[in-house]
């Protein structure tokens, strides 16, 4: 099938007919058990719905009749009806692919859990990017184990932290961001998509 015929039948949110335009119900969003979670098919969805993401970008930012902590709001409702039916570790796409930016203080605190110097472990885990930004030199990350868990969790970056960012204030300020992580995260993809149905977002072709 092609990706917008299966599209309609994969998420679902409790809406009531005359509810106003970006006006979601205080109701707990109901998620469809049928979230996309294979990487290969969120991949080919994420191509295809490029055009459509990003029209929903700037509706996000002109058109939500929803103040920014409302919107931040209905964001977090959503990714925590999405995030409780994904297991990350069966995934694990983020450590594999994307790169992870490290602050002095995710070096000292990982340096001391290995016992090494922070000049050592810079030298061996550590590179700085095009930008002079500080970041882990290998990919896959050298700290996810075989069975797709990280194996220093309790002292991870605040990067891995705070990922996929979709707790944080102001998501509108991240949409671009958004956009690049559906291809990677299936939580923020499956969280982009339901929040098109939610805040009335018109899909091309409906």
């Amino acid at each position: 099938s092609t990706p917008g015929s299966s599209r309609d039948r994969t998420w679902s949110y409790s809406r009531t007919a005359d509810m106003p335009p970006n006006k979601p119900t205080k109701q707990e969003p109901v998620v469809s058990d049928k979230l996309i979670r294979e990487i290969p098919l969120i991949q080919r969805f994420a191509r295809h719905n490029e055009a459509e993401d990003f029209r929903f970008r700037q509706f996000l930012k002109v058109r939500v009749n929803l103040s920014t902590e409302a919107l931040d709001g209905v964001v977090r409702e959503t990714t925590d009806a999405v995030w409780k039916q994904i297991d990350c570790t069966k995934c694990a796409q983020c450590c594999k692919t994307l790169s992870v930016v490290v602050d002095a203080a995710d070096i000292g605190r990982l340096a001391t859990r290995l016992g090494m110097t922070r000049p050592q472990f810079s030298k061996r885990y550590v590179k700085r990017d095009e930008d002079g930004t500080r970041c882990f030199a290998i990919s896959p990350c050298a700290f996810l184990g075989e069975d797709n868990r990280c194996t220093v969790y309790e002292d991870r970056p605040k990067a891995c932290r705070d990922f996929p960012y979709l707790h944080e204030k102001h998501f509108t300020s991240r949409s671009f961001m958004m956009i690049e992580n559906t291809a990677v995260c299936p939580i923020v993809f499956n969280v982009w998509q339901a929040l098109k149905d939610r805040l009335g977002f018109r899909h091309k072709g409906r």
